[in-house]
């Protein structure tokens, strides 16, 4: 075997078109429904049952969050000691976690192991069962969590300019704070449990090494899953306010934080994609012009990024950094520069090239394995993903071209709709 020459850079190769492989959908009786990423190559399955209510449908977003946390502890028939004794022997890990508008538990083992797991996974399900000392601890940790993140200064900051754009009254504004983990109860978290996992509106999710014994004994599974009627989506469309900047004084604090957001399209509009894009170029990779001028050029902060949030209540560009006091103005000013140069300094062809690998390594990962495509019809089921989104995506990074960058920046990128926000010592 001849060595590779370290000392020269490896050939860039262009990528080929990407197709998204098919995932089977079924919807089972009792309302479950059933979607299937499967690969016989791969070692792991994955399952993943989504629930439909998260923090925007609960009284409280502590009660959500504690009550997902607890649905992977136990069940009447199989107590906490025994689900951890099971899940442990098989080398198997599980997570339950809810977002704004759904509430998962999510479970990752050897291929061979599932049709064992099965039966445990679905009496978390049908039955949840969890001592107090566990309910206690969950809070504990929780609260602790949360006070940890709301002491960062980028946490505030990114607070203060989300309630720009959401507006007053969303309920994505309800953040929790570390006394509200104190208030869920036994009686609730049951109440909640039971709500979220109604079958009418339950999402199962399997991926990887899949097999027809395997489904057969999924279908067996979700028929136990609780009857009823589900809860519905809160979306409330986000209603941004007047752009402005702010400062909020953190004392103590040896940096500051800079949080910019922009008010955007919603993904279901043919400039969204194409808008992605041009975020990437500005800030979304390291090679991107934010960090090329204000990380390396100016070294005004060690990182600065930029994306592109696009979710069922609307979507917004979010640019975020972090810098000594002193250079908080500088920083902006750079910033305001880049967006409006967005329009008038067309990408180079080095630029364009390397935003579009960035971008198709990206989607290249989701054909890595069947579980990589099964997380990503996953995600297009909790955030509300349009129709062939992956098909776009793939079509517009190949093709688009620099002109076309700098026409979407000039209608969405502009810097006079800045929402700012700064966080630490003036």
């Amino acid at each position: 075997m001849i060595a590779p020459d370290r000392t020269k850079a490896p050939a860039i190769k262009t990528f080929g078109r990407l197709h998204l492989p098919p995932q089977t959908v079924e919807t089972l009786p009792g309302g479950v429904t059933l979607h299937v990423s499967a690969d016989d190559g791969c070692p792991l399955t994955r399952l993943c049952i989504v629930g439909s209510g998260g923090k925007d449908e609960a009284s409280s977003p502590a009660l959500a969050m504690v009550a997902a946390a607890l649905a992977t502890e136990g069940s009447r028939s199989c107590d906490e000691d025994a689900t951890a004794d099971i899940l442990d022997f098989c080398g198997a890990t599980i997570s339950g976690r809810c977002t704004d508008h759904f509430t998962r538990v999510e479970i990752t083992s050897l291929a061979p192991a599932m049709l064992q797991l099965l039966p445990v996974v679905g009496a978390l399900i049908a039955e949840p069962q969890f001592s107090r000392g566990r309910l206690e601890a969950v809070k504990s940790s929780l609260a602790s969590r949360c006070a940890y993140e709301a002491s960062r200064v980028d946490d505030i900051a990114y607070k203060a300019a989300f309630r720009m754009i959401a507006g007053e009254g969303n309920p994505q504004l309800r953040f929790p704070m570390p006394e509200d983990f104190a208030s869920p109860e036994s009686p609730q978290v049951y109440k909640r449990l039971n709500e979220v996992f109604r079958a009418e509106r339950v999402h199962v999710f399997i991926s990887g090494a899949v097999d027809a014994a395997l489904l057969d004994a999924v279908r067996s599974i979700v028929a136990t899953f609780p009857a009823g009627v589900a809860l519905k989506s809160n979306i409330v469309p986000y209603s941004p306010a007047a752009p402005a900047e702010i400062h909020i004084p953190h004392s103590g604090a040896e940096q500051c934080a800079v949080e910019v957001m922009i008010p955007a399209i919603s993904r279901s509009h043919p400039d969204y994609i194409p808008l992605r894009l041009a975020v990437t170029a500005l800030g979304g990779f390291f090679g991107s012009r934010l960090m090329q001028n204000i990380r390396e050029d100016k070294g005004l902060t060690y990182g600065i990024s930029a994306s592109l949030n696009g979710v069922q209540e609307g979507s917004f560009v979010d640019i975020s950094a972090q810098c000594a006091p002193e250079y908080t103005r500088q920083l902006i000013d750079e910033l305001r520069i880049e967006l409006a140069a967005m329009r008038t300094r067309l990408l180079s062809k080095d630029e364009l090239l390397r935003m579009r690998l960035f971008e198709q390594t990206r989607l290249a990962s989701l054909l890595d394995n069947a579980i990589a495509t099964g997380d990503h019809y996953l995600t297009a089921h909790t955030i509300g993903l349009p129709p062939h989104y992956f098909e776009e995506q793939e079509k517009i990074t190949a093709e688009i071209t620099p002109e076309e960058i700098a026409e979407v920046s000039a209608r969405y990128l502009r810097p006079e709709e800045m929402r700012t926000v700064i966080v630490g010592e003036k």
